[in-house]
């Protein structure tokens, strides 16, 4: 199952993770889950959210023969087969965390004749080796990153290896803002507590930003300066990753900073009328 990554969406639509899960018989069938999404939490300043959009669990069109595949947490891969098997010997999937590595794991051994099939442990219940064309399928943990290949018998160190990347699925954007009030800077910040962004894209009432909008710390903080009427708006935060997108919006709308000032001189004159009106009362009340 593709797990739903920990975020917020309260009233969002969530997100769809399309998964290939493996199945009896060394066949890979494909499902589909809709994971709930857990409350989030206010930290900070105040908080809005959230949609969710649709996230493939894997890049699209890999080549068989690609040297690079890219795969989400949770999600599987299919390591192609050869072009020809055999009828006698062995075959074996192996794996190195990277280059400079010089010692390689077997994750998957499998004697042709006897049909028998030793899988490393750390790999049980989470690969499927197909013995009819050799390919592999492997249920993807953020460790399992780095070099893999397909060696036979009488191969010794051959073997075209291939990187795999493994990233963990974006969690739905939380949005914040310092302020509302106009004169004021305003700072909106998208932030994503779940995975590697790389990149925001922000927008304000479905369009592009106006070009006197600011952005800072890697797009993620949106700066509007001397805010006025104008900046009254639904803005929102799209966050892009290889393996998931998940946009979040929020309605912003321009304070008068004088109203909030004559509100306050206001409250501030009943408050000194009042502590008046009960320093004169307990004067006449001493002098009974």
């Amino acid at each position: 199952m593709c797990p739903h990554p920990a975020g917020s969406s309260r009233g969002g639509l969530g997100m769809n993770f399309r998964c290939k899960n493996a199945a009896a018989k060394g066949r890979l069938q494909t499902a589909y889950f809709r994971p709930s999404s857990p409350c989030p939490r206010a930290v900070g300043w105040l908080l809005l959210l959230s949609v969710g959009i649709v996230s493939a669990c894997q890049s699209a069109g890999l080549a068989p023969t690609g040297d690079r595949m890219v795969g989400a947490v949770g999600c599987t891969v299919v390591f192609p087969g050869p072009d020809h098997i055999d009828t006698t010997g062995f075959v074996r999937w192996e794996y190195k965390p990277n280059e400079n590595d010089k010692t390689e794991l077997s994750v998957v051994l499998y004697y042709v004749e006897s049909l028998h099939l030793d899988i490393l442990p750390a790999y049980q219940d989470r690969v499927v080796f197909n013995m009819s064309n050799w390919s592999l399928g492997l249920k993807l943990q953020l460790a399992d990153r780095g070099l893999y290949r397909l060696r036979r018998q009488e191969e010794e160190k051959t073997g075209k290896w291939i990187q795999l990347e493994v990233i963990e699925p974006l969690s739905n954007p939380e949005l914040f803002r310092n302020s509302s009030l106009a004169g004021s800077t305003i700072e909106m910040a998208c932030n994503v507590t779940v995975g590697r962004v790389d990149s925001y894209q922000w927008r304000k009432d479905h369009k592009p930003l106006p070009n006197h909008y600011q952005l800072s710390r890697n797009n993620s903080v949106l700066l509007i300066l001397n805010a006025t009427q104008a900046d009254t708006g639904r803005y929102s935060c799209k966050v892009t990753n290889e393996v998931s997108e998940n946009e979040t919006s929020l309605e912003l709308t321009i304070s008068d900073s004088s109203a909030v000032v004559s509100n306050g001189v206001i409250l501030g004159v009943a408050v000194i009328t009042a502590v008046i009106i009960l320093v004169i009362a307990d004067g006449d009340l001493c002098g009974e």
